[in-house]
């Protein structure tokens, strides 16, 4: 069995995740009286996003061995991705009954509370749980993940001097650029310039075994060097951003069909939905989505709609998304009881963060594609669209570090080609007649050049009765790309960008390509404009 595990974790090593899914499933059925396998076997589905095969094979495990602390444990991670934390908390408690002296339950502890917006609570188990970790090691890179959940929690509390001591102590121990990145996004002057310039040699006389080391060493090298001179010398910023976003682009294996493929069976699927009517039309009453592209301006609508004392910010919640996706793939019919399920197990999710709040904001930006399933599960639900000139878009997004939560960013074909698709599934929701009066859309442009005004339109569109905190707003903390600008004044300086201007053609190339897809489907009429905007 080893040479076969030893193959199955090169796979894995190597991001090649089908292969060890198939190299597992032969381990798992030639060794049945193992738990090890079993825990590969999970750990699989776990980095396939797979959460609910990791929960079930996780199961087995303990019908196996009741006491295994590993299972406890993982389950407890498992069904926090799933975001049921009222059952992720009970496993994670279980885990740290068997062995309190263990790291990892203490760090998904600190993340459910962090969800809670806990912070005070989270920062004390976590500070616990890298104690723990020091203990076990003398490398912080192996429990880096940690170090960065902990940086999170300073800037959600504001303390950005302690984040700032907290990352240079271990910059000093051992370098690394996602901690030198941080440090560079939360102030560029705290940075000693001897960092800067070993990044630059890093990357000058760096060598590598593979595609995936030199992807994994050199993106978060050219990003830190990208952000370290955005705002000093933006040419140079961007001939790093270009760096990054081509090694990224060169280890996905990306293809953009799955996403139209993706929007098609959505769009088919709703003809069985569109027919469903929920029992009780006042469900989603507490509910508020915040839906459009990412950096389109969803963090900082989110900051300003729980500026008050009625509006839990949730932040990114998966739930509604998966939810729906798995009623789509498992009802082709109608299944009334299946889709009221739907509503019912959101909002028994959610429920659990509001802390006694009346009402919780969702801004999963990529909930649009189901804009229609929301008006029907949740029909007392609000929900507000944003949406932005779309090459301040584009120009945004390739700035950011995605690589696998919105993986088209690495490119401007890319990009451009989504672009076109989240215009198509806007225009069949309106088609389908659902922007109602529990719809609003609002313009990114608009929000920030007449915030106050656009302030009091969403209070009174969301029925929020508590007057606006401005200080709140300024507190808010956001898990995205956008964790340390929201908790700035609102400005347009975000407007009308000129970055990267020999690749608008190839942006506008792809966005046109693509919508003469969704022209031939017949599905939409595709206006001239892009909600207004000229491309």
């Amino acid at each position: 069995m080893n040479k076969a595990v030893n193959l199955l974790q090169q796979y894995i090593s190597d991001g090649q995740l089908e292969k060890a899914f198939i190299e597992c499933k032969k381990i798992v059925q030639n060794n049945i009286n193992e738990i090890y396998p079993l825990k590969l076997l999970a750990h699989i589905y776990f980095l396939k996003e797979e959460y609910g095969e990791a929960v079930d094979t996780t199961l087995k495990i303990l019908e196996k061995e009741p006491s295994d602390f590993d299972s406890y444990n993982n389950l407890g991670n498992y069904y926090l991705k799933l975001e049921e934390f009222k059952i992720a908390l009970s496993y994670v408690e279980k885990a740290k009954e068997i062995n309190p002296k263990h790291p990892a339950p203490y760090q998904n502890h600190s993340e459910i509370l962090m969800k809670q917006r806990s912070f005070k609570d989270a920062a004390e188990l976590l500070d616990k749980c890298i104690k723990l970790h020091e203990t076990y090691s003398n490398d912080y890179l192996t429990y880096k993940s940690t170090l960065l959940i902990r940086i999170e929690i300073f800037i959600a509390q504001k303390k950005q001097p302690e984040a700032i001591s907290f990352i240079k102590k271990y910059l000093v121990a051992k370098f690394d650029a996602e901690l030198l990145l941080n440090l560079i996004q939360i102030d560029r002057k705290a940075v000693p310039n001897d960092l800067i310039i070993l990044c630059k040699e890093k990357i000058k006389n760096k060598s590598f075994s593979s595609k995936m080391e030199r992807y994994q060493e050199l993106v978060p090298l050219h990003f830190s060097l990208a952000t370290f001179y955005e705002k000093t010398d933006p040419k140079l910023a961007d001939s790093f951003f270009i760096s990054a976003n081509n090694e990224v682009f060169e280890i996905q294996r990306l293809s953009m069909l799955k996403f139209q493929r993706s929007i098609l069976r959505i769009m088919d699927h709703y003809k069985i939905v569109s027919d469903f009517n929920s029992k009780n039309q006042k469900k989603g009453s507490n509910n508020i989505f915040i839906v459009g592209m990412p950096r389109s301006g969803t963090t900082l609508t989110e900051s300003l709609i729980s500026a008050n004392s009625e509006v839990f910010g949730g932040g990114e919640l998966m739930s509604f998304y998966d939810l729906s996706y798995r009623a789509m793939i498992e009802h082709k019919n109608n299944d009334s009881n299946s889709f009221e399920n739907v509503g019912d197990q959101y909002i028994s999710r959610v429920n659990f963060l509001m802390s006694g709040m009346d009402k919780i904001a969702d801004k999963l930006p990529n909930n649009y594609h189901f804009m229609g399933h929301i008006r029907k599960f949740l029909p007392a639900a609000k929900i507000i669209l944003i949406l932005r000139d779309p090459w301040d878009l584009g120009v945004s997004l390739y700035k950011q570090r995605y690589v696998s939560n919105i993986a088209f960013t690495s490119s401007f074909f890319n990009i451009g080609v989504q672009m076109a698709n989240f215009e198509a599934s806007i225009l069949f929701w309106q088609k389908e007649g659902i922007f109602d009066n529990n719809v609003v859309t609002i313009k990114y442009e608009n929000l920030v050049e007449d915030f106050d005004n656009w302030q009091k339109k969403l209070y009174d569109f969301c029925q929020i009765n508590s007057a606006y905190m401005p200080e709140k707003r300024e507190r808010f903390f956001a898990k995205t790309a956008s964790i340390n600008q929201v908790q700035s004044k609102v400005h347009s300086d975000s407007l009308k960008k000129d970055n990267f201007s020999e690749s608008k053609a190839e942006f506008i190339d792809a966005f046109y390509s693509q919508r003469e897809f969704w022209k031939s489907k017949n599905i939409v009429d595709i206006p001239e404009k892009y909600f207004g905007y000229s491309i």
